[in-house]
């Protein structure tokens, strides 16, 4: 079997737990406060990105430090934040990834 065989079974429920969570994450906006929405998609393209991580993509100059980034909000203390700064930064940090790298084919 080959690394890529291996990981198929765990990449397909990796996927499958990222859908159940954007549409869970859908529904729940409805209801939940208005600043949960921006987290919940930052948390969901952290997950993209740890997951292309683990499928063995090599990190592209700039993607270990905005992983890391995304990590720090996600995973730490709750706290006040101006989420449109935050979100212009990783935006523009990913940016800089896409337009300096090949990380996407053209």
């Amino acid at each position: 079997m080959t690394a890529g065989e291996a990981d198929g079974p765990r990449t397909g429920e990796e996927l499958l737990l990222l859908s159940a969570y954007l549409l869970s994450s859908g529904r729940g906006l409805l209801e939940e406060p208005r600043e949960y929405g921006p987290l919940r998609c930052l948390d969901a393209a952290r997950r993209v990105l740890s997951l292309r991580a683990d499928l063995g993509h090599g990190d592209h100059p700039g993607l270990p430090e905005l992983r890391s980034r995304m990590e720090d909000v996600m995973c730490g203390a709750m706290a006040d934040r101006e989420l449109d700064v935050l979100l212009d930064d990783l935006c523009d940090r990913l940016a800089s990834v896409l337009e300096g790298t090949d990380a996407v084919s053209a």
